[in-house]
């Protein structure tokens, strides 16, 4: 299992359009791949899991992968999250 961290402009959140981006990105590797948001968490090939994620109002969004693909699967999911949502400095 392997993670990664993002933190997000505080304006941002999982509404639809991103949601479905990111779920769409998951589906297409083999490995669990999850997303927490404090002490919530979802699977990212849901856009529905996702949407019901808190505001995350500047918090840090890890992702989780775990499977075979899991190194291109979590760059990908990161990818994914960092063209759809304003980005803090990393």
């Amino acid at each position: 299992m392997i993670t990664g961290s993002v933190t997000l402009d505080a304006k941002d959140f999982f509404h639809a359009r991103p949601a479905a981006k990111i779920a769409g990105t998951a589906k297409t590797y083999e490995s669990v791949i999850m997303v927490m948001l404090g002490t919530e968490i979802a699977d990212a090939k849901d856009p529905l899991s996702l949407m019901r994620l808190s505001h995350p109002q500047g918090s840090a969004v890890d992702v989780l992968a775990d499977g075979t693909d899991e190194q291109k699967a979590l760059n990908a999911v990161m990818e994914e999250i960092r063209r759809e949502f304003t980005v803090a400095a990393e």
